[in-house]
């Protein structure tokens, strides 16, 4: 096996999982795409378990080799076999190795996968002691194969807070730093560019060969450079180190490279799918990528071959088959649909699918399949996103895009609705002419503002929504746009104004046939009005109705809401007990459609039922969680409490301690809040061993050692072993501790009580 020239980065779990693989299968393919870092994985592995070989291990490699028929000899000749006989190649293969206890490394079969297959099926049947290990973008798919996928070293997410100087314990920042080291002197990962490394990281996706070839660009560029012209990634990333493989020299090649190994149907699949954005299923696929030339039967064998060589990443949903691309594979595939001209055809399809999924969610909202249909369009936002992008960026096409983005129920049942509020913004710019479809969205953008408490909109918009219905003669969009002056009216300081506006909303929505999700929000919102007027039995009435209607309709978002208002009237009836059961249910129901609102607004009350029940802390932390949901949308307060709850819990538990627990409370994370809020206490897991136990005494030896600071080298002298012995020691330590790091180790040894790292 080749010497290795430069680090070994990350993939201790990965080399634990395959050797154990290997010890149990007789075939093991690592699969992925081009430079995700196989072959450096096949090499470790083989390198670790050469011993495990009398007979050793033998690498081919067959990147450069087109020809199939000269497989059995390449194989030959990798094993130093000089065989000049007429007999069969293969049949010499098979009697050479047929006493042979040895590993075979056939590095690259992806442009040879039929051969290779026919090629292992036959040694391995012949040659009972040898095993193979195989890369390949795709799988071999014979008998007895054991598949390893071969993932991108994990990478940080940017928008994550991630504390500074713990940037390497990403693999992937931890790559980019060593090579970058390598080829510019002096670079070294500081505080002042561990923001733009993890964000260069987090846009190469992971993927060593492309954080290689960036390492290399930064000779002549800043790391803030680098990622600012990563949109152009396959022009930047062309210039590698003169001693890799040709394909593996730039970004472009390599993936020309995947592009040359797929059928022509394979191919223009690929390109086409490129039009979706976070990913896609198979049912998108047929309804947007085929015609005459790619036939909707064809499309699963399509899939099928895409998901072999490592192109499309599957990633089941819900019990539906989803694929994604990695971005960089999605680039390649949009510059080959531009240069096949159907760039235009494809993307406006894209939005049509678009369309139509919004169109039956809607028709479909109100019913059994209300979750499934909240999942499916919280799982297709990219896609809804790039599908208003383009309404935006073709001209006509803004009324269109004024159709999908009017929506209310979609903003309010996902954590977007601020999202909502700047689309329609933008497409009422661009479409101005009178139309149903500007009449709901004016309308709804008029509902979004006041929940965000933009004073301007709330007074000009829900007015120009309701003119321009009156002018339309359009009853549906009028009944809406009188909805939402009630809602406006009922936040103000004369709420007895909004219940005349409701109440001819109500009837003009029941003559229209405007789909149940309107009423039924509406007479939450007039049920909150009656309760800020002190008419709690008309309050209580509007609530029961709204149940028992979700009861039957199978609404449940609705229903989560009813739920709310009964528990809020329960807190004001003095029902402490009945009030926090009937919030919980509706915080239950809404942490399952992302309803951050509605959590925010349900929160509150449950907050002021705390306090109610003399839990003075836990109202602080939960009135904390509730306000950073609430700024998270950009929403204000629009429900006022009943009694001096907040301030009583306050006074009893003292301002700074109050304080203090509504900051901790703000910086809860969602599920933590909801944990609280619901009681739910997590079950204390089972006693692990203790992390000394894994070690065995020599390794816990090792591990002081590098605790104070030895090399491997240094290790090795110490303990008089072989440095191979002592690196083989500390990547076991790593492995069994779960460390990525030496500095992790000697913390840990620093933690042991003495003499205890040594028992």
């Amino acid at each position: 096996m080749p010497a290795d020239l430069t680090s070994f980065v990350g993939r201790r779990q990965d080399v634990a999982a395959v050797r154990e693989l290997a010890s149990k299968a007789r075939l093991v393919t690592l699969t992925g795409i081009g430079g995700v870092g196989k072959t450096r994985l096949a090499f470790r592995v083989a390198a670790e378990v050469r011993r495990a070989f009398p007979d050793g291990v033998c690498l081919v490699e067959l990147a450069s080799l087109t020809d199939p028929a000269l497989l059995p000899l390449t194989v030959m000749d990798a094993l130093a076999m000089r065989e000049q006989s007429a007999r069969e190649p293969v049949g010499v293969l098979c009697d050479h190795l047929r006493t042979q206890h040895m590993l075979l490394v056939l590095d690259n079969c992806e442009h040879l996968v039929e051969a290779v297959a026919d090629l292992a099926d036959r040694l391995l049947r012949a040659a009972p002691d040898l095993r193979i290990l195989a890369t390949s973008r795709q799988a071999l798919r014979i008998a007895g194969e054991y598949v390893y996928p071969v993932l991108p070293l994990p990478v940080p997410n940017p928008e994550a807070t991630i504390k500074p100087g713990t940037g390497t314990q990403y693999p992937s920042v931890t790559l980019l730093a060593e090579r970058s080291a390598a080829v510019v002197p002096g670079f070294a990962l500081t505080p002042d560019n561990e923001a733009a490394v993890i964000r260069l990281c987090h846009r190469l996706e992971g993927i060593p060969l492309a954080i290689e070839l960036a390492a290399v660009r930064l000779r002549a560029l800043t790391v803030d450079d680098l990622v600012n012209r990563l949109d152009d990634r396959f022009d930047l990333l062309r210039e590698g180190n003169r001693n890799l493989p040709e394909r593996h020299q730039t970004l472009q090649a390599m993936i020309d490279w995947s592009y040359g190994l797929c059928t022509p149907t394979e191919q223009a699949l690929w390109a086409r799918a490129s039009v979706f954005a976070g990913g896609f299923g198979t049912d998108a696929l047929e309804a947007v990528c085929t015609d005459d030339s790619l036939p909707e039967r064809a499309v699963l064998d399509a899939v099928t071959g895409l998901v072999e060589k490592s192109i499309f990443v599957p990633e089941p949903q819900g019990g539906r088959s989803r694929f994604r691309m990695l971005e960089t594979i999605r680039e390649y595939g949009q510059a080959r649909l531009a240069e096949s001209g159907d760039q235009e055809a494809l993307d406006r399809r894209h939005r049509d699918w678009c369309l139509q999924l919004i169109e039956t969610a809607g028709d479909e909202w109100v019913g059994p399949r209300q979750q499934q249909w909240a999942d499916r369009l919280e799982l297709e936002h990219a896609n809804l996103r790039r599908a208003l992008e383009y309404c935006l960026s073709e001209s006509g096409e803004a009324r269109v895009g004024l159709r999908m983005a009017a929506v209310p129920w979609f903003w309010g049942a996902t954590e977007y609705i601020a999202e909502g509020r700047l689309w329609l913004d933008r497409l009422l710019a661009l479409d101005e002419e009178p139309s149903h479809e500007r009449a709901w969205a004016l309308a709804t953008a008029a509902y979004i503002a006041i929940f965000q408490g933009d004073e301007h909109a709330v007074t000009v918009l829900p007015e120009v929504a309701r003119d321009l219905a009156v002018r339309l003669d359009d009853p549906a969009a009028l009944a809406y746009a009188t909805h939402v002056l009630g809602m406006r009216q009922s936040l103000s300081d004369d709420p007895a104004s909004a219940i005349p506006l409701f109440t001819e909303a109500l009837e003009q929505y029941s003559e229209t046939g405007v789909t149940p999700q309107y009423p039924d929000s509406l007479r939450i919102e007039l049920a909150n009005a009656y309760i800020l007027l002190g008419d709690f039995d008309k309050a209580t009435n509007l609530v029961d109705e709204l149940y028992e209607l979700c009861g039957v309709n199978g609404d449940r978002w609705n229903l989560s809401y009813a739920l709310w208002g009964r528990g809020f009237l329960a807190l004001i009836r003095g029902d402490l007990d009945q009030a926090e059961a009937d919030l919980c249910e509706s915080l239950a129901m809404k942490r399952e459609f992302h309803d951050t609102l509605g959590l925010a607004l349900t929160l509150e009350v449950l907050a002021w039922t705390a306090a109610a029940q003399g839990e003075d802390e836990r109202a602080a932390t939960l009135s904390g969680g509730a306000d950073s949901l609430r700024q998270s949308i950009g929403a204000k307060h629009v429900i006022t409490a009943p009694g001096d709850f907040q301030v009583t819990a306050c006074k009893r538990l003292g301002e700074a301690a109050f304080d203090s627990a509504f900051a901790r409370g703000r910086h809860l994370a969602l599920d933590e809040t909801l944990a609280l809020a619901l009681r739910e206490h997590a079950q204390p897991a089972p006693a692990a061993p203790a992390q000394a136990s894994l070690l065995t005494r020599r390794q816990r030896e090792v591990a002081e050692l590098v605790a104070a600071g030895l090399s491997n080298k240094e290790i090795a002298a110490k303990l008089v072993i072989s440095l191979r012995t002592a690196e083989g020691h500390v990547e076991s330590i790593l492995t069994k501790l779960d460390f990525k790091t030496r500095t992790q180790i000697a913390h840990w040894v620093m933690q042991q009580p003495t003499g205890q790292a040594r028992e």
